[in-house]
């Protein structure tokens, strides 16, 4: 189906017609409008109105880039309400700035590298210091052969950065144990550091197959619009890999001639949580937890069956199931402490299994576009961590749509209800602004004992 198809609104007629076509509207006589299918004119249901076939085929009308779709469409026009909220789904990537510059130097020369890039040797160093003076007074103190190298050093970081998926390489950073990751700079894209267990109240059994927790004072966040499509929306990256393009719709252009793409940074802070891959590997092998995935497949599969790309998409290992309904569980109470709304919290999940192992693990952060990223209230929590993360799991435990929200099977629905366990309104679901897979895969049977399933829960 077609992203391009058109947005039709049926008005019954107001005011009577007259025999030449125009229709009185107190003392003013107002022309038709133009444009009308014929269906307009007479009172049409909106059942009728959703019916297969009855507004025609698309046209390829593109209004947003006044040009139409080139070659025919040939699929049928949908009936769709200009207030539905699948009208458009936007296709933004997200990534998280890493930091690529070490030291005082580093960071003079990644300021300007847009001058300086093409050096390769040390008399084109001095070429471009005395064609730029700015340039000669900031790198002032360092030989060119210093500078030389440290150009070539920042260039293979960002080849070997580019060469993993975002999400490996922000995992990989952000859990290589450094007690300090980054800088501590007002200019930083980010600075973090990793606490010990006892300095996020972590010496809890049930929470021990956290690893490791770290305190993100300072981290930037790019979004990037890409496109957008209509009726479905595109399916979310959960294995570390960009945004996938395997849509059941056509994603619409921004432009006819694409040269560039509107992005937007923000500030913010946050805090990551790794897991355990042994521990992880230890719950997996359970039967109750087999048990359990052998049922969320069944739904999967039922929902697969429906999609146009069905070959193409892969089911989302239990890990990211369980890591999924703590992480709603976990920003539901952390906003209850902080002082954040709800909203302004988002998640970033990492549950990656590749030729190098696996890796684990979850960031909680807010980002805006003002100082309220950067006001401390995520970093602040951290020595309280360990009691807001068991409060969020007892709270999961019982819903008060329980026993419904806790009998949901997931083979029982054709639509995206069978993408998820036990998980309603009153437990798991969040703004979709704070989840990265549109609560889609969420089962809190997988996290915590609930009134029906205890022996495949994370947490115990």
């Amino acid at each position: 189906m077609s992203s391009m198809s058109a947005t039709i609104m049926l008005r019954p007629p107001t005011a009577a017609r007259s025999r030449s076509g125009w229709r009185s509207a107190g003392r003013r006589a107002i022309p038709p409008r133009r444009g009308w299918c014929a269906a307009a004119a007479r009172a049409l249901s909106l059942r009728d109105a959703q019916a297969d076939g009855r507004f025609g085929r698309c046209l390829g009308r593109r209004p947003w880039l006044r040009t139409n779709e080139p070659g025919d469409c040939g699929e049928q026009l949908r009936f769709l309400t200009r207030t539905a909220t699948n009208a458009y789904f936007p296709q933004v990537l997200t990534v998280i700035s890493l930091p690529a510059a070490e030291d005082e130097l580093s960071r003079l020369v990644e300021a300007h590298l847009d001058a300086i890039d093409w050096v390769t040797t040390e008399a084109e160093m001095a070429m471009a210091r005395r064609a730029n003076p700015a340039l000669r007074a900031t790198l002032a103190g360092w030989s060119d052969a210093e500078i030389v190298a440290r150009i070539a050093q920042l260039r293979r970081t960002g080849h070997q950065t580019l060469a993993k998926a975002p999400k490996v390489a922000e995992f990989d950073l952000l859990a290589c144990g450094d007690a300090e990751i980054g800088s501590d700079a007002p200019d930083a894209r980010l600075h973090a550091r990793t606490l010990t267990r006892d300095q996020w109240d972590g010496e809890r059994p049930r929470l021990s197959s956290i690893a490791s927790a770290v305190a993100v004072h300072r981290l930037r966040e790019v979004a990037c619009l890409y496109g957008f499509t209509r009726f479905e929306a595109a399916p979310t990256a959960i294995d570390g890999d960009l945004e996938d393009l395997h849509l059941a719709v056509e994603g619409a252009a921004l432009a006819t001639e694409l040269d560039w793409l509107p992005a937007v940074e923000q500030r913010g802070e946050g805090l990551f949580l790794r897991f355990d891959p042994q521990a992880l590997h230890d719950w997996l092998v359970r039967p109750a937890v087999q048990a359990r995935g052998e049922a969320l497949l069944s739904g999967w599969e039922r929902w697969r069956t429906a999609q146009a790309y069905a070959d193409r998409l892969r089911f989302p290992r239990l890990a990211y199931y369980a890591l999924h309904s703590f992480s709603h569980a976990l920003m539901n109470e952390i906003a209850l402490d902080c002082g954040y709304p709800a909203t302004a919290l988002k998640e970033r999940l990492y549950a990656i299994v590749d030729d190098e192992g696996e890796r684990f693990g979850l960031l909680l952060y807010t980002a805006s576009t003002g100082a309220q990223g950067t006001l401390g209230g995520l970093v602040a929590v951290l020595p309280r961590l360990g009691a807001i993360a068991e409060r969020a799991l007892d709270r999961l435990a019982l819903c008060s749509g329980d026993p419904i929200c806790a009998e949901h099977d997931p083979a029982a629905h054709g639509d995206e209800r069978a993408l998820s366990g036990a998980a309603c309104h009153h437990c798991l679901l969040v703004a979709e602004t704070s989840c990265e897979a549109r609560n889609l895969y969420l089962d809190r049977a997988l996290a915590v004992p609930t009134v029906l399933a205890g022996d495949a829960a994370l947490f115990g």
